[in-house]
């Protein structure tokens, strides 16, 4: 399993993690996170509700744009005509291995996740309860995750196939001792 999907089952798993309660136990969980005693009204386990179906919808949504599931409504492939005259769709796998959507899908999950994390850390610091750190070292935790994805998955690094060193390698701003031009030189 690649870097992307592994991230889009975590980010679910997380996601499901506050949902669930959210849904089955709406008015629990308000009180769980309510300093004063007050008694929980039918619109706070509405919104609660509310909250919980988006955030699964959003974990599913990176999930199924992201490519770790592969949907099959889309057919891309080279129509193969033989000689007796019939033909045969093939299908091929995208070039980096990466659905066009999960660039995409990542950026609206690191952005959720960024906002989470910020919104959970000013709650802690404002209440110093220990539910919202916890929330903010996961949304960190899946934000941080999710620029890596973004910015390194899907990339095909520049490597020799005789050599076997990375072409890509550059001396600036410090000297590059291993060097592929270097080594090229000393075979």
């Amino acid at each position: 399993m690649d870097t992307v999907s592994t991230y889009s089952f975590g980010n679910l798993a997380w996601l499901s993690t506050q949902a669930v309660p959210l849904i089955i136990w709406p008015s629990s969980i308000g009180a769980l996170l309510r300093v004063e005693d007050a008694t929980s009204s039918s619109l706070e386990a509405y919104f609660a509700r509310s909250l919980g179906f988006a955030l699964l919808a959003l974990g599913l949504i990176v999930v199924l744009l992201s490519g770790a599931v592969p949907l099959g409504s889309e057919v891309d492939g080279k129509i193969i005509s033989h000689r007796d005259g019939s033909s045969k769709l093939t299908q091929t796998a995208p070039q980096n291995g990466l659905s066009p959507y999960a660039s995409a899908a990542l950026t609206i999950a690191v952005l959720h996740h960024t906002a989470a994390a910020c919104y959970t850390y000013s709650r802690y610091a404002w209440t110093g309860q220990t539910g919202f750190i916890l929330g903010t070292i996961g949304s960190s935790f899946f934000a941080a995750l999710g620029l890596y994805c973004i910015m390194f998955a899907g990339d095909k690094a520049m490597i020799s196939r005789y050599h076997k060193f990375d072409q890509g390698t550059s001396g600036f701003p410090f000297k590059n001792k291993e060097s592929y031009r270097s080594k090229k030189k000393a075979l």
